[in-house]
């Protein structure tokens, strides 16, 4: 499972620098459901259809004031490419009233060299505005028109094709939207919309491998921004990402950026909820980021690789900074959150829960990732250590559960956590709950818990190759035996309830 998960998360993402440059050029030459689980309500008091004021003024435009119908039937692209024209320009507020605006098109290119099949139109796209912009929706719904191509397409007659006989690979990229995109713009605030993707009206065509459909179909792309707000957001069956946040030749020594996303309910995307992949200074507060790759079309699942709630993973950037706070991430179908092996600094998750239903809950293994009272229900994977102290994972006041009363549907993935090649990890004051299951597969003498509580009621031993420090206990049940050969016990040691001064070899 963990070498199947680093394969298909070494897949780059479609937004790389070349692509970049490709959805650059695209631009300058187009332009003219269920309950949330959130602590907070999914919309602003403000947003009511009534609350909205009716006439256009210098600074704040309304969407209709363009010709848009919010009827959810008549297609309303070339009222947001307007609208994002006098923004691109001017600056100010767009106000999207009440309704639902189908939104999207595409042109076949009809040539084989032309390098892609299908384009999408932009929709509400900003490149370069150099005043601060502010995107305000009324209970607003922007909807996917039905039937946008997604994936492999013949350029020249416009079907399904996975032959591909002529041409290149690329020729045959059928994109299908972008609700937002905004480029290299001084400040942006987007609030207040909920965006549907309609994943299960897409007309999908061939995937190009295993990694599923790379290509665009986005909620909110971000690329280069100094300044962006995102807040009270529903985004869903995309069959891309909720959100990408990309920030392209970043270096440390460039300035700091700020980028929030708050109260923001992404789930039944394709690919990820939430794709980091460049910036400095990234806060995501109050957000549920679920179900990716759980959308149906025509009874088949929308999924790409790696199909996480948030991935972290840094493109011809920097990813530094990162403060994650009261996220709930639950049942999608790779892992809740995933990073291997990049040069990630100071990444801070503070009392997030991360539920695997279908594959692991977390698996962090990039450097300087730190958790802060989090809950954790099913497997965890390859946390990362390091020589470095400062480098390796940091867990304090933890739950690592398998109880399935954790789990809002009773499922939970996993029989274990694994906590391989952990040098210099250490678990603070964190507790491990493995119910009938089995407690932490360890392979590393060096990882450290302080202060942690085990418990498991099952006959499955428990190889205790790390350091003890503090007080530890073991609450247990069944006929387990608790390995210590490689063990280093220093400080209290309970074993149900009872302090013990030799622990080698007690029968569980």
């Amino acid at each position: 499972m963990a070498n199947n998960a680093a394969n298909h998360h070494s897949k780059k993402h479609f937004f790389n620098t070349f692509h970049f440059l490709l959805l650059l050029f695209s631009i300058l030459s187009l332009t003219a459901n269920g309950s949330s689980l959130l602590k907070k309500s999914l919309w602003p008091k403000e947003n009511s259809p009534d609350s909205s004021p009716a006439i256009s003024t210098k600074n704040t435009i309304y969407i209709k004031d363009f010709g848009a119908v919010a009827d959810g039937v008549t297609n309303n692209t070339e009222a947001f490419q307007k609208a994002s024209a006098f923004l691109e320009a001017n600056g100010g507020t767009l106000i999207i009233g009440a309704g639902t605006y189908i939104v999207g098109k595409q042109k076949l290119s009809g040539s084989y060299s032309a390098g892609v099949s299908y384009t999408a139109e932009p929709i509400l796209s900003l490149l370069n505005a150099k005043k601060p912009v502010i995107i305000k929706g009324y209970n607003a719904i922007l909807k996917a028109a039905s039937g946008l191509k997604f994936g492999s397409f013949n350029p020249v007659t416009g079907e399904k094709d996975s032959i591909r006989k002529e041409g290149n690979r690329s020729s045959y990229n059928a994109s299908a939207f972008t609700f937002i995109s905004i480029i290299n713009c001084l400040s942006i605030t987007i609030k207040g919309l909920t965006l549907d993707g309609n994943a299960g009206k897409l007309n999908i065509g061939p995937a190009f491998g295993p990694e599923g459909i790379q290509l665009s179909a986005l909620g909110i792309g971000l690329y280069g921004n100094k300044n962006v707000s995102v807040a009270d957001c529903y985004i869903h069956h995309c069959a891309l990402d909720g959100i990408i946040v990309a920030w392209p030749g970043l270096k440390v020594s460039d300035p700091v950026y700020p980028h929030t996303i708050t109260n923001v309910k992404c789930e039944y995307n394709g690919r990820q909820g939430l794709s980091w992949v460049g910036g400095n200074n990234l806060t995501v507060t109050d957000c549920e980021f679920s179900s990716t790759g759980k959308a149906l079309n025509m009874s088949l699942p929308v999924i790409s690789k790696p199909s996480a709630g948030i991935d972290i993973e840094i493109e011809n950037s920097i990813i530094r900074n990162g403060s994650f706070i009261n996220c709930f991430v639950y049942n999608n179908a790779g892992p809740g959150i995933i990073s291997i092996g990049h040069d990630t600094y100071n990444i801070n998750f503070k009392r997030c829960t991360f539920i695997g239903t279908t594959n692991s809950a977390a698996y962090p293994k990039s450097k300087g990732f730190s958790f802060d009272n989090c809950t954790f229900v099913g497997m965890v994977q390859r946390i990362y250590g390091s020589a470095d102290k400062s480098k390796a994972c940091f867990f304090k006041d933890c739950l690592f559960t398998m109880d399935s009363k954790m789990s809002p549907d009773r499922r939970v993935f996993g029989d274990t956590w694994e906590f391989y090649e952990g040098q210099n990890v250490i678990f603070d004051h964190c507790t491990f709950d493995a119910a009938t299951k089995h407690l932490p597969t360890v392979n590393t003498p060096e990882i450290v818990f302080l202060n942690c509580t085990f418990s498991q009621n099952s006959n499955e031993n428990f190889n205790a190759a790390a350091i003890f420090k503090g007080t530890t206990k073991f609450v247990m049940k069944g006929k387990g035996t608790l390995i210590t050969s490689q063990s280093d016990f220093t400080g209290k040691i309970i074993y149900n309830n009872q302090v013990v001064t030799d622990i080698r070899n007690v029968r569980l």
